[in-house]
């Protein structure tokens, strides 16, 4: 009878102490999205005609310390790339949602490319990859952009979130953006924290069934 009724309690304590590593939990997956870190430290970067000098780190940011800060004078394309996020975990048609913080100024024909790409393994992209949105005429204000996707039929490489702040061929060009708290939020598989005090009670029983053991073996 009491080995009966451990087992009735070792079994759902079991289930419970992993359970969590296969649930998917809906997740902020960007790599220093607010750029906290001071630096561009989790992105790709791809700086324009200005080279480095076109991506800098700046404060304070929206609600932050920090913000990037994306300039572009002249016919020529400045990256930065949350890139190959998560490779091998995401299904077809899988929710994707993506934010970010924005304000700067352009003008003829200066824009910030909010790109989503589905990465194949050994390179190239999938379908599904695109433009989510063109965003000209910034204000000197903070504004948000949010977006929904869904993942491509192959993204064996992961996701790739860009953003490309670009000037077109007129000599006025001018794309100067700042960046903040970006995210990139779906379902996907985490561990989920078990509290200490189920692992001590887990712990606990399992004591109790080596006791129950050593008096039958006496």
């Amino acid at each position: 009878m009491f080995k009966k009724g451990l087992t009735e309690l070792l079994v759902p304590l079991a289930l419970t102490l992993f359970a969590g590593v296969s649930q998917a939990a809906y997740q902020d997956i960007a790599v220093n999205g607010g750029f906290e870190t001071g630096d561009f430290t989790g992105w790709t970067q791809f700086p324009g005609s200005l080279g480095p000098a076109g991506q800098t780190i700046v404060t304070p940011g929206n609600g932050s310390t920090f913000a990037a800060n994306l300039n572009e004078p002249n016919p020529a394309a400045n990256i930065i790339k949350q890139a190959n996020l998560r490779p091998g975990e995401w299904m077809p048609g899988q929710a994707i949602d993506i934010s970010f913080d924005y304000k700067g100024s352009a003008g003829a024909g200066g824009v910030l490319f909010a790109e989503l790409f589905m990465e194949l393994t050994g390179g190239g992209v999938g379908p599904g990859s695109g433009i989510l949105a063109v965003i000209a005429n910034p204000s000197a204000s903070w504004q948000t952009f949010t977006a929904s996707s869904v993942a491509g039929p192959d993204t064996s490489g992961g996701v790739t979130l860009q953003l490309n702040v670009t000037c077109g061929a007129d000599p006025g060009c001018f794309s100067e953006f700042q960046i903040d708290n970006v995210t990139i939020s779906a379902d996907l598989p985490s561990a989920v924290p078990v509290p200490a005090a189920v692992w001590l009670f887990g712990s606990g029983l399992l004591g109790l069934v080596g006791m129950a053991r050593r008096k039958k073996a006496a």
